[in-house]
Protein backbone atom coordinates (compact mmCIF):
# COMPACT_ATOMS: atom_id res chain seq x y z
CA UNK A 1 0.00 0.00 0.00
CA UNK A 2 2.99 2.31 0.36
CA UNK A 3 3.62 2.24 -3.40
CA UNK A 4 1.17 5.00 -4.30
CA UNK A 5 1.19 7.63 -7.03
CA UNK A 6 1.89 10.28 -4.40
CA UNK A 7 4.91 8.37 -3.10
CA UNK A 8 6.29 7.87 -6.61
CA UNK A 9 5.81 11.54 -7.47
CA UNK A 10 7.52 12.55 -4.22
CA UNK A 11 10.56 10.38 -4.96
CA UNK A 12 10.88 11.73 -8.49
CA UNK A 13 10.46 15.37 -7.48
CA UNK A 14 13.09 15.11 -4.73
CA UNK A 15 15.62 12.98 -6.63
CA UNK A 16 17.61 15.89 -8.11
CA UNK A 17 17.91 17.64 -4.74
CA UNK A 18 18.91 14.42 -2.94
CA UNK A 19 21.42 13.53 -5.67
CA UNK A 20 23.10 16.89 -5.19
CA UNK A 21 23.01 16.59 -1.39
CA UNK A 22 24.63 13.13 -1.58
CA UNK A 23 27.86 14.80 -2.70
CA UNK A 24 28.05 17.21 0.24
CA UNK A 25 30.39 14.87 2.15
CA UNK A 26 32.65 14.54 -0.91
CA UNK A 27 32.82 18.34 -1.21
CA UNK A 28 33.73 18.68 2.47
CA UNK A 29 36.46 16.05 2.21
CA UNK A 30 37.90 17.63 -0.93
CA UNK A 31 37.98 21.06 0.67
CA UNK A 32 39.67 19.58 3.73
CA UNK A 33 42.40 17.99 1.59
CA UNK A 34 42.99 21.24 -0.28
CA UNK A 35 43.23 23.17 2.99
CA UNK A 36 45.75 20.64 4.35
CA UNK A 37 47.88 20.89 1.21
CA UNK A 38 47.76 24.70 1.34
CA UNK A 39 48.87 24.83 4.99
CA UNK A 40 51.69 22.34 4.36
CA UNK A 41 52.91 24.30 1.33
CA UNK A 42 52.90 27.49 3.39
CA UNK A 43 55.28 25.89 5.90
CA UNK A 44 57.54 24.44 3.19
CA UNK A 45 57.74 27.63 1.14
CA UNK A 46 58.11 29.71 4.27
CA UNK A 47 61.69 28.48 4.67
CA UNK A 48 61.36 27.09 8.18
CA UNK A 49 64.64 26.12 9.83
CA UNK A 50 63.01 23.49 12.01
CA UNK A 51 63.86 20.17 10.34
CA UNK A 52 61.14 18.24 12.17
CA UNK A 53 58.50 20.82 11.22
CA UNK A 54 59.55 20.71 7.57
CA UNK A 55 59.49 16.91 7.44
CA UNK A 56 56.02 16.85 8.95
CA UNK A 57 54.82 19.45 6.42
CA UNK A 58 56.22 17.34 3.56
CA UNK A 59 54.42 14.30 4.91
CA UNK A 60 51.13 16.19 5.23
CA UNK A 61 51.53 17.50 1.69
CA UNK A 62 52.03 13.98 0.31
CA UNK A 63 49.06 12.77 2.31
CA UNK A 64 46.89 15.58 0.94
CA UNK A 65 47.89 14.64 -2.59
CA UNK A 66 46.98 11.02 -1.89
CA UNK A 67 43.63 12.12 -0.50
CA UNK A 68 42.82 14.10 -3.63
CA UNK A 69 43.74 11.14 -5.83
CA UNK A 70 41.49 8.95 -3.70
CA UNK A 71 38.60 11.42 -3.94
CA UNK A 72 38.94 11.51 -7.73
CA UNK A 73 39.09 7.70 -7.76
CA UNK A 74 42.53 7.66 -9.38
CA UNK A 75 43.92 4.74 -7.36
CA UNK A 76 44.91 1.48 -9.03
CA UNK A 77 42.04 -0.51 -7.48
CA UNK A 78 39.29 1.87 -8.55
CA UNK A 79 36.40 -0.52 -7.89
CA UNK A 80 37.57 -1.05 -4.30
CA UNK A 81 37.72 2.64 -3.48
CA UNK A 82 35.25 4.20 -1.05
CA UNK A 83 34.75 6.84 -3.75
CA UNK A 84 33.93 4.51 -6.59
CA UNK A 85 30.74 6.34 -7.69
CA UNK A 86 28.25 3.54 -7.16
CA UNK A 87 29.77 2.54 -3.83
CA UNK A 88 29.91 6.15 -2.66
CA UNK A 89 26.27 6.86 -3.59
CA UNK A 90 25.25 3.63 -1.87
CA UNK A 91 27.08 4.60 1.31
CA UNK A 92 25.27 7.97 1.26
CA UNK A 93 21.90 6.22 0.96
CA UNK A 94 21.12 7.47 -2.54
CA UNK A 95 21.49 4.05 -4.18
CA UNK A 96 20.82 0.56 -2.76
CA UNK A 97 24.00 -0.76 -1.21
CA UNK A 98 23.62 -4.54 -1.33
CA UNK A 99 26.02 -5.01 -4.26
CA UNK A 100 28.57 -2.67 -2.68
CA UNK A 101 29.17 -3.97 0.85
CA UNK A 102 30.97 -1.92 3.46
CA UNK A 103 34.70 -2.15 2.94
CA UNK A 104 36.78 -3.93 5.59
CA UNK A 105 39.35 -2.19 7.76
CA UNK A 106 42.89 -2.62 6.49
CA UNK A 107 46.17 -2.61 8.39
CA UNK A 108 49.28 -1.40 6.56
CA UNK A 109 52.31 -3.45 7.62
CA UNK A 110 55.90 -2.69 6.51
CA UNK A 111 57.60 -5.64 4.84
CA UNK A 112 61.17 -6.09 3.61
CA UNK A 113 62.94 -3.87 1.06
CA UNK A 114 60.70 -0.84 1.49
CA UNK A 115 57.58 -2.80 0.59
CA UNK A 116 54.27 -2.72 2.41
CA UNK A 117 51.25 -4.97 2.52
CA UNK A 118 47.63 -4.61 3.58
CA UNK A 119 45.91 -7.06 5.94
CA UNK A 120 42.09 -6.89 5.90
CA UNK A 121 39.54 -7.72 8.59
CA UNK A 122 35.74 -7.24 8.86
CA UNK A 123 34.88 -4.07 10.73
CA UNK A 124 33.45 -5.70 13.87
CA UNK A 125 36.54 -7.89 14.12
CA UNK A 126 39.01 -5.13 13.28
CA UNK A 127 37.92 -2.89 16.16
CA UNK A 128 39.75 -5.24 18.52
CA UNK A 129 42.24 -7.08 16.30
CA UNK A 130 43.50 -3.77 14.88
CA UNK A 131 42.88 -1.87 18.12
CA UNK A 132 45.35 0.64 19.61
CA UNK A 133 48.74 -0.97 20.38
CA UNK A 134 47.45 -4.42 19.37
CA UNK A 135 50.00 -6.93 18.08
CA UNK A 136 49.73 -8.59 14.67
CA UNK A 137 51.66 -11.64 13.56
CA UNK A 138 52.14 -11.92 9.81
CA UNK A 139 54.53 -14.12 7.85
CA UNK A 140 56.74 -14.70 10.87
CA UNK A 141 56.97 -11.02 11.80
CA UNK A 142 55.50 -9.08 14.72
CA UNK A 143 53.83 -5.73 14.16
CA UNK A 144 52.21 -3.23 16.48
CA UNK A 145 49.26 -1.00 15.54
CA UNK A 146 50.68 2.52 15.86
CA UNK A 147 48.13 4.91 14.40
CA UNK A 148 44.89 5.55 12.58
CA UNK A 149 45.37 6.79 9.03
CA UNK A 150 43.61 10.19 8.90
CA UNK A 151 40.94 10.36 6.20
CA UNK A 152 40.45 13.33 3.88
CA UNK A 153 39.33 16.15 6.14
CA UNK A 154 41.25 14.86 9.15
CA UNK A 155 40.35 12.81 12.20
CA UNK A 156 38.18 15.57 13.63
CA UNK A 157 35.51 14.63 11.08
CA UNK A 158 35.30 11.18 12.68
CA UNK A 159 34.80 12.37 16.26
CA UNK A 160 31.43 12.47 17.98
CA UNK A 161 30.04 12.59 21.48
CA UNK A 162 27.14 10.18 21.97
CA UNK A 163 25.03 8.80 24.79
CA UNK A 164 24.33 5.17 25.60
CA UNK A 165 21.46 3.89 27.71
CA UNK A 166 22.79 1.34 30.19
CA UNK A 167 19.28 0.07 30.89
CA UNK A 168 18.58 -1.26 27.38
CA UNK A 169 21.81 -0.68 25.44
CA UNK A 170 20.30 1.80 22.96
CA UNK A 171 22.65 4.19 21.14
CA UNK A 172 21.78 7.90 20.95
CA UNK A 173 23.53 10.13 18.45
CA UNK A 174 22.83 13.23 20.53
CA UNK A 175 24.64 13.81 23.81
CA UNK A 176 21.91 15.93 25.46
CA UNK A 177 19.11 13.32 25.42
CA UNK A 178 17.50 13.02 28.85
CA UNK A 179 15.06 10.16 28.21
CA UNK A 180 15.94 6.98 26.30
CA UNK A 181 14.30 6.81 22.87
CA UNK A 182 13.91 3.05 23.22
CA UNK A 183 12.97 2.07 26.78
CA UNK A 184 11.78 5.44 28.07
CA UNK A 185 14.05 5.40 31.12
CA UNK A 186 15.45 8.70 32.35
CA UNK A 187 19.17 8.81 31.60
CA UNK A 188 21.44 10.13 34.34
CA UNK A 189 24.97 9.38 35.48
CA UNK A 190 23.95 5.93 36.72
CA UNK A 191 21.66 4.78 33.90
CA UNK A 192 23.67 6.12 30.96
CA UNK A 193 27.17 6.93 29.82
CA UNK A 194 28.50 9.78 27.71
CA UNK A 195 31.17 8.52 25.31
CA UNK A 196 33.74 10.36 23.23
CA UNK A 197 34.03 8.26 20.09
CA UNK A 198 36.20 8.18 17.01
CA UNK A 199 35.23 6.11 13.97
CA UNK A 200 37.83 3.52 12.99
CA UNK A 201 39.71 3.98 9.72
CA UNK A 202 42.56 2.01 8.19
CA UNK A 203 45.54 1.63 10.51
CA UNK A 204 49.31 1.72 10.11
CA UNK A 205 51.65 -0.64 11.95
CA UNK A 206 55.30 -0.61 12.97
CA UNK A 207 57.63 -3.59 13.17
CA UNK A 208 58.46 -4.88 16.65
CA UNK A 209 61.44 -7.10 17.43
CA UNK A 210 60.48 -7.80 21.02
CA UNK A 211 57.44 -7.56 23.30
CA UNK A 212 57.75 -6.60 26.96
CA UNK A 213 56.15 -8.69 29.69
CA UNK A 214 53.74 -5.85 30.52
CA UNK A 215 52.63 -5.64 26.90
CA UNK A 216 52.15 -9.39 26.75
CA UNK A 217 50.07 -9.38 29.93
CA UNK A 218 47.93 -6.50 28.69
CA UNK A 219 47.32 -8.23 25.37
CA UNK A 220 46.34 -11.42 27.19
CA UNK A 221 43.60 -9.60 29.09
CA UNK A 222 42.35 -7.94 25.92
CA UNK A 223 39.98 -5.01 25.44
CA UNK A 224 36.70 -4.07 27.08
CA UNK A 225 34.10 -3.88 24.31
CA UNK A 226 30.36 -3.34 24.08
CA UNK A 227 27.77 -3.59 21.30
CA UNK A 228 24.78 -1.29 20.88
CA UNK A 229 21.97 -0.68 18.41
CA UNK A 230 19.83 2.09 17.00
CA UNK A 231 16.69 1.67 14.93
CA UNK A 232 16.25 3.47 11.61
CA UNK A 233 14.11 6.55 12.06
CA UNK A 234 11.76 8.62 9.91
CA UNK A 235 11.63 11.54 12.35
CA UNK A 236 12.20 12.44 16.02
CA UNK A 237 11.08 9.48 18.10
CA UNK A 238 9.65 7.67 15.05
CA UNK A 239 11.41 4.34 14.76
CA UNK A 240 11.05 2.03 11.75
CA UNK A 241 10.08 -1.17 13.55
CA UNK A 242 7.59 -4.04 13.56
CA UNK A 243 6.23 -5.11 16.95
CA UNK A 244 4.81 -8.45 18.08
CA UNK A 245 3.91 -10.21 21.30
CA UNK A 246 4.41 -13.91 21.97
CA UNK A 247 1.59 -15.34 24.09
CA UNK A 248 1.08 -18.76 25.65
CA UNK A 249 -2.02 -20.94 25.25
CA UNK A 250 -3.75 -18.94 28.03
CA UNK A 251 -3.04 -15.63 26.20
CA UNK A 252 -0.46 -14.61 28.80
CA UNK A 253 2.50 -12.59 27.42
CA UNK A 254 5.84 -14.37 27.21
CA UNK A 255 8.06 -12.30 24.96
CA UNK A 256 8.08 -8.88 23.37
CA UNK A 257 9.55 -8.84 19.85
CA UNK A 258 10.79 -5.77 17.98
CA UNK A 259 12.10 -6.17 14.44
CA UNK A 260 14.22 -3.30 13.13
CA UNK A 261 15.05 -3.38 9.42
CA UNK A 262 18.25 -1.55 8.43
CA UNK A 263 19.09 -0.75 12.05
CA UNK A 264 22.57 0.51 12.92
CA UNK A 265 24.82 -1.67 15.05
CA UNK A 266 27.72 -0.08 16.96
CA UNK A 267 30.69 -1.82 18.52
CA UNK A 268 32.84 0.21 20.89
CA UNK A 269 36.35 -0.56 22.09
CA UNK A 270 36.50 1.16 25.50
CA UNK A 271 40.12 0.38 26.38
CA UNK A 272 42.30 -2.29 27.93
CA UNK A 273 40.61 -4.40 30.61
CA UNK A 274 43.76 -4.19 32.66
CA UNK A 275 43.69 -0.39 32.86
CA UNK A 276 41.61 1.53 35.38
CA UNK A 277 40.98 4.33 32.87
CA UNK A 278 38.94 2.83 30.05
CA UNK A 279 39.96 5.10 27.19
CA UNK A 280 42.63 5.66 24.55
CA UNK A 281 44.60 8.80 23.74
CA UNK A 282 45.16 9.85 20.16
CA UNK A 283 47.05 12.61 18.39
CA UNK A 284 44.33 14.31 16.35
CA UNK A 285 46.77 15.50 13.67
CA UNK A 286 48.89 12.43 12.97
CA UNK A 287 46.54 9.72 14.23
CA UNK A 288 49.24 8.24 16.47
CA UNK A 289 47.96 6.30 19.47
CA UNK A 290 49.71 7.70 22.51
CA UNK A 291 51.35 5.08 24.67
CA UNK A 292 51.20 4.42 28.38
CA UNK A 293 54.30 5.25 30.47
CA UNK A 294 55.77 1.80 29.84
CA UNK A 295 55.78 2.19 26.05
CA UNK A 296 59.11 1.97 24.23
CA UNK A 297 60.77 4.96 22.61
CA UNK A 298 60.33 3.54 19.11
CA UNK A 299 56.58 4.01 19.47
CA UNK A 300 57.05 7.76 19.61
CA UNK A 301 55.19 9.71 16.99
CA UNK A 302 58.03 12.09 16.31
CA UNK A 303 57.58 15.87 16.20
CA UNK A 304 53.94 15.98 17.24
CA UNK A 305 54.18 16.87 20.93
CA UNK A 306 52.36 20.17 20.34
CA UNK A 307 49.44 18.52 18.56
CA UNK A 308 46.09 18.16 20.36
CA UNK A 309 45.73 14.89 22.26
CA UNK A 310 42.18 13.62 22.81
CA UNK A 311 40.79 10.82 24.99
CA UNK A 312 38.55 8.67 22.79
CA UNK A 313 36.95 5.27 22.48
CA UNK A 314 37.25 3.46 19.17
CA UNK A 315 34.05 2.51 17.34
CA UNK A 316 32.75 0.93 14.16
CA UNK A 317 29.20 0.64 12.91
CA UNK A 318 27.24 -1.21 10.26
CA UNK A 319 23.65 -1.47 9.01
CA UNK A 320 21.86 -4.75 9.76
CA UNK A 321 18.42 -6.22 10.32
CA UNK A 322 17.92 -6.82 14.06
CA UNK A 323 15.42 -8.55 16.32
CA UNK A 324 15.11 -7.40 19.92
CA UNK A 325 13.64 -10.24 22.00
CA UNK A 326 12.72 -9.28 25.57
CA UNK A 327 11.34 -11.89 27.98
CA UNK A 328 8.48 -10.53 30.10
CA UNK A 329 8.19 -13.56 32.38
CA UNK A 330 8.52 -11.95 35.80
CA UNK A 331 9.07 -8.39 36.95
CA UNK A 332 12.86 -8.62 37.32
CA UNK A 333 13.60 -10.55 34.15
CA UNK A 334 15.53 -13.79 33.81
CA UNK A 335 18.85 -14.61 35.44
CA UNK A 336 22.05 -14.32 33.43
CA UNK A 337 22.38 -18.12 33.23
CA UNK A 338 18.83 -18.62 31.97
CA UNK A 339 19.01 -15.76 29.46
CA UNK A 340 22.37 -16.94 28.08
CA UNK A 341 21.14 -20.51 27.66
CA UNK A 342 17.93 -19.31 26.01
CA UNK A 343 19.96 -17.07 23.70
CA UNK A 344 22.01 -19.89 22.21
CA UNK A 345 19.13 -22.37 22.15
CA UNK A 346 16.98 -19.98 20.09
CA UNK A 347 19.91 -19.04 17.86
CA UNK A 348 20.58 -22.71 17.11
CA UNK A 349 16.86 -23.20 16.50
CA UNK A 350 16.67 -20.29 14.05
CA UNK A 351 19.72 -21.56 12.17
CA UNK A 352 18.24 -25.04 11.87
CA UNK A 353 14.69 -24.02 10.94
CA UNK A 354 15.78 -21.53 8.29
CA UNK A 355 18.91 -23.45 7.21
CA UNK A 356 21.42 -20.73 7.99
CA UNK A 357 25.16 -21.01 8.39
CA UNK A 358 26.52 -20.07 11.79
CA UNK A 359 28.20 -16.92 10.46
CA UNK A 360 24.93 -15.58 8.97
CA UNK A 361 23.26 -14.95 12.34
CA UNK A 362 24.71 -13.44 15.52
CA UNK A 363 23.31 -12.63 18.92
CA UNK A 364 24.18 -11.05 22.26
CA UNK A 365 22.58 -10.26 25.59
CA UNK A 366 21.87 -6.60 26.12
CA UNK A 367 20.27 -4.41 28.77
CA UNK A 368 19.78 -5.05 32.46
CA UNK A 369 17.05 -5.85 34.99
CA UNK A 370 13.55 -5.89 33.55
CA UNK A 371 14.97 -4.60 30.25
CA UNK A 372 17.45 -7.46 29.82
CA UNK A 373 16.97 -8.88 26.32
CA UNK A 374 18.51 -10.88 23.50
CA UNK A 375 19.50 -9.04 20.34
CA UNK A 376 19.74 -11.08 17.14
CA UNK A 377 21.09 -9.63 13.91
CA UNK A 378 21.59 -10.90 10.39
CA UNK A 379 25.35 -10.72 9.95
CA UNK A 380 25.35 -11.75 6.27
CA UNK A 381 25.81 -8.82 3.88
CA UNK A 382 22.41 -7.50 2.84
CA UNK A 383 20.61 -9.67 5.41
CA UNK A 384 19.01 -13.09 5.01
CA UNK A 385 15.37 -12.11 5.59
CA UNK A 386 14.51 -14.52 8.41
CA UNK A 387 14.19 -12.32 11.50
CA UNK A 388 11.19 -10.48 10.07
CA UNK A 389 9.37 -13.81 9.81
CA UNK A 390 9.63 -14.30 13.57
CA UNK A 391 7.52 -11.16 13.97
CA UNK A 392 5.05 -11.62 11.13
CA UNK A 393 4.40 -15.40 11.17
CA UNK A 394 2.24 -16.64 14.09
CA UNK A 395 3.93 -20.04 14.31
CA UNK A 396 7.56 -19.18 13.48
CA UNK A 397 8.80 -18.94 17.06
CA UNK A 398 6.80 -22.01 18.00
CA UNK A 399 8.67 -24.09 15.41
CA UNK A 400 12.00 -22.66 16.54
CA UNK A 401 11.24 -23.57 20.17
CA UNK A 402 10.35 -27.13 19.16
CA UNK A 403 13.63 -27.53 17.28
CA UNK A 404 15.58 -25.95 20.15
CA UNK A 405 13.92 -28.29 22.64
CA UNK A 406 14.84 -31.32 20.55
CA UNK A 407 18.37 -30.02 20.03
CA UNK A 408 18.78 -29.68 23.80
CA UNK A 409 18.03 -33.41 24.08
CA UNK A 410 14.49 -33.09 25.48
CA UNK A 411 11.36 -34.80 24.23
CA UNK A 412 9.11 -32.21 22.60
CA UNK A 413 5.90 -33.61 24.12
CA UNK A 414 6.94 -34.92 27.53
CA UNK A 415 10.08 -32.89 28.29
CA UNK A 416 11.94 -36.10 29.13
CA UNK A 417 15.73 -35.85 29.03
CA UNK A 418 17.02 -37.96 26.12
CA UNK A 419 20.66 -36.97 26.42
CA UNK A 420 23.47 -39.42 26.76
CA UNK A 421 25.78 -39.29 29.75
CA UNK A 422 28.26 -37.17 27.77
CA UNK A 423 25.99 -34.09 27.98
CA UNK A 424 25.35 -32.91 31.52
CA UNK A 425 24.71 -29.20 30.99
CA UNK A 426 25.71 -28.47 27.39
CA UNK A 427 27.63 -30.03 24.55
CA UNK A 428 28.63 -29.27 20.97
CA UNK A 429 25.55 -31.10 19.71
CA UNK A 430 23.19 -28.73 21.53
CA UNK A 431 24.45 -25.34 22.77
CA UNK A 432 28.22 -25.07 22.56
CA UNK A 433 30.18 -23.61 19.66
CA UNK A 434 33.57 -22.00 19.18
CA UNK A 435 31.94 -18.55 19.16
CA UNK A 436 30.42 -18.72 22.66
CA UNK A 437 33.35 -20.10 24.65
CA UNK A 438 33.21 -17.19 27.11
CA UNK A 439 29.77 -18.39 28.28
CA UNK A 440 30.54 -22.10 28.66
CA UNK A 441 30.49 -21.99 32.46
CA UNK A 442 26.96 -20.53 32.74
CA UNK A 443 25.16 -22.60 30.10
CA UNK A 444 22.77 -25.26 31.39
CA UNK A 445 20.09 -26.73 29.13
CA UNK A 446 18.02 -27.85 32.11
CA UNK A 447 17.33 -24.22 33.06
CA UNK A 448 15.23 -23.54 29.94
CA UNK A 449 13.23 -26.76 29.59
CA UNK A 450 9.99 -25.25 30.87
CA UNK A 451 10.48 -22.03 28.89
CA UNK A 452 11.02 -23.86 25.61
CA UNK A 453 8.05 -26.16 26.23
CA UNK A 454 5.85 -23.12 26.82
CA UNK A 455 7.17 -21.39 23.69
CA UNK A 456 6.51 -24.59 21.72
CA UNK A 457 2.78 -24.02 22.27
CA UNK A 458 2.85 -20.23 21.87
CA UNK A 459 1.45 -17.90 19.23
CA UNK A 460 3.01 -14.70 17.89
CA UNK A 461 0.56 -11.82 17.56
CA UNK A 462 1.69 -8.84 15.52
CA UNK A 463 0.71 -5.43 16.81
CA UNK A 464 -1.12 -3.05 14.46
CA UNK A 465 1.03 -1.20 11.97
CA UNK A 466 1.62 2.49 12.47
CA UNK A 467 -0.63 4.84 10.54
CA UNK A 468 0.69 6.46 7.37
CA UNK A 469 1.23 10.21 7.24
CA UNK A 470 -2.26 11.23 6.17
CA UNK A 471 -3.92 8.74 8.51
CA UNK A 472 -1.87 10.08 11.42
CA UNK A 473 -2.92 13.63 10.55
CA UNK A 474 -6.62 12.74 10.46
CA UNK A 475 -6.33 10.78 13.71
CA UNK A 476 -4.62 13.66 15.49
CA UNK A 477 -7.05 16.26 14.18
CA UNK A 478 -9.99 14.27 15.47
CA UNK A 479 -8.53 14.51 19.00
CA UNK A 480 -7.86 18.25 19.09
CA UNK A 481 -9.75 20.46 21.54
CA UNK A 482 -12.85 21.74 19.75
CA UNK A 483 -12.45 25.09 21.46
CA UNK A 484 -8.82 25.54 20.40
CA UNK A 485 -8.39 26.88 16.90
CA UNK A 486 -4.65 27.29 17.58
CA UNK A 487 -4.21 23.51 17.78
CA UNK A 488 -5.81 22.99 14.38
CA UNK A 489 -3.83 25.82 12.80
CA UNK A 490 -0.62 24.26 14.14
CA UNK A 491 -1.52 20.75 12.97
CA UNK A 492 -2.80 21.87 9.56
CA UNK A 493 0.38 23.82 8.91
CA UNK A 494 2.54 20.81 9.81
CA UNK A 495 0.57 18.69 7.38
CA UNK A 496 0.54 21.26 4.58
CA UNK A 497 4.30 21.81 4.79
CA UNK A 498 4.98 18.05 5.16
CA UNK A 499 6.72 18.37 8.51
CA UNK A 500 6.94 15.72 11.23
CA UNK A 501 3.56 15.06 12.85
CA UNK A 502 3.16 14.48 16.60
CA UNK A 503 2.89 10.97 17.98
CA UNK A 504 -0.10 11.79 20.19
CA UNK A 505 -2.64 14.50 20.97
CA UNK A 506 -4.01 15.40 24.40
CA UNK A 507 -1.59 12.98 26.04
CA UNK A 508 -2.09 12.79 29.80
CA UNK A 509 1.09 12.63 31.88
CA UNK A 510 -0.25 11.24 35.14
CA UNK A 511 2.89 11.86 37.21
CA UNK A 512 2.59 15.61 36.60
CA UNK A 513 -1.15 16.02 36.08
CA UNK A 514 -0.21 17.57 32.76
CA UNK A 515 -2.05 17.36 29.48
CA UNK A 516 0.05 18.78 26.60
CA UNK A 517 -1.83 19.50 23.40
CA UNK A 518 0.58 17.38 21.34
CA UNK A 519 3.38 14.96 22.21
CA UNK A 520 6.44 13.69 20.34
CA UNK A 521 8.10 10.52 21.63
CA UNK A 522 9.90 10.20 23.88
CA UNK A 523 9.80 13.49 25.81
CA UNK A 524 8.63 16.50 23.78
CA UNK A 525 5.50 18.40 24.89
CA UNK A 526 3.88 20.97 22.60
CA UNK A 527 1.39 23.51 23.94
CA UNK A 528 -0.71 25.63 21.56
CA UNK A 529 -1.60 28.70 23.59
CA UNK A 530 -4.47 30.99 22.66
CA UNK A 531 -5.33 34.36 24.22
CA UNK A 532 -6.64 32.94 27.57
CA UNK A 533 -3.15 31.63 28.39
CA UNK A 534 -1.71 35.16 28.50
CA UNK A 535 -3.95 36.79 31.08
CA UNK A 536 -4.71 36.47 34.79
CA UNK A 537 -3.61 33.62 37.02
CA UNK A 538 -3.32 31.28 34.03
CA UNK A 539 0.13 32.66 33.20
CA UNK A 540 1.61 31.67 36.57
CA UNK A 541 -0.16 28.28 36.56
CA UNK A 542 1.22 27.41 33.13
CA UNK A 543 4.74 28.43 34.18
CA UNK A 544 4.67 26.19 37.28
CA UNK A 545 3.25 23.16 35.45
CA UNK A 546 5.65 23.40 32.53
CA UNK A 547 8.71 23.98 34.70
CA UNK A 548 7.92 20.71 36.51
CA UNK A 549 8.02 18.94 33.14
CA UNK A 550 11.33 20.57 32.23
CA UNK A 551 12.89 19.57 35.55
CA UNK A 552 11.81 15.97 34.92
CA UNK A 553 13.63 15.91 31.58
CA UNK A 554 10.79 16.83 29.23
CA UNK A 555 11.26 19.40 26.50
CA UNK A 556 8.45 21.97 26.40
CA UNK A 557 7.61 23.95 23.24
CA UNK A 558 4.97 26.68 23.23
CA UNK A 559 3.21 27.74 20.01
CA UNK A 560 1.61 31.20 20.40
CA UNK A 561 -1.55 32.35 18.66
CA UNK A 562 -0.22 35.89 18.13
CA UNK A 563 3.00 34.99 16.26
CA UNK A 564 3.61 33.75 12.74
CA UNK A 565 3.24 29.95 12.73
CA UNK A 566 5.91 29.35 10.08
CA UNK A 567 8.50 31.39 11.96
CA UNK A 568 7.76 29.50 15.17
CA UNK A 569 8.09 26.09 13.53
CA UNK A 570 11.34 27.09 11.86
CA UNK A 571 12.87 27.70 15.31
CA UNK A 572 12.41 24.01 16.16
CA UNK A 573 13.47 22.36 12.91
CA UNK A 574 15.13 19.56 14.89
CA UNK A 575 11.65 18.50 16.05
CA UNK A 576 9.24 19.53 13.33
CA UNK A 577 11.54 19.20 10.35
CA UNK A 578 11.89 21.70 7.53
CA UNK A 579 9.28 22.99 5.14
CA UNK A 580 8.87 20.87 2.00
CA UNK A 581 9.46 22.91 -1.12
Amino acid sequence: EWFTDEWLQSVISQSAREFNAAFDRWRDLYQGAIDQARKASHVILGGTKDKAEREQALRLQREAQYQVELLFNQSSNRNESDFYPYRYLASEGFLPGYNFPRLPVRALVPMKQNEAEFISRPRFQAVTEFGPHAFLYHEGNTFKVARLMPPPGGLETLRRTSKICNTCGYFHLEKDVDVCDNCGERMDGFTSQLVELIEMTNVACIRRRRITSDEEERARWGYETSTHFRYAQTGPGRKTVLLSDVRDSAEQPLLSLTYGPAATMYRINHGWRRQLERTFYIDMVTGNWKGTPDEDEDDSAGPDSANPIQPVKLTVHDTMNVLHLRPIMGADGLSEEVLATLQYALQKGIEQVFQLDEHELNSLRIGEGAHAAILFWEAAEGGVGVLKRLVTQPDALRKIAEVALDRCHFDIHTGEDKAEQTCACACYDCLLSYTNQSDYRILDRHLITDILRTLATSTTVQRPQERDYDEQYRWLRAQTDRQSEVERVFLDHLHTTKRHLPDAAQKYLSDFYANPDFFYNPNICVYCDGAPHFSGARVAEDAVDRNKLREAGYRVIVIRYDQDIEEQLAQFADIFGTRAE
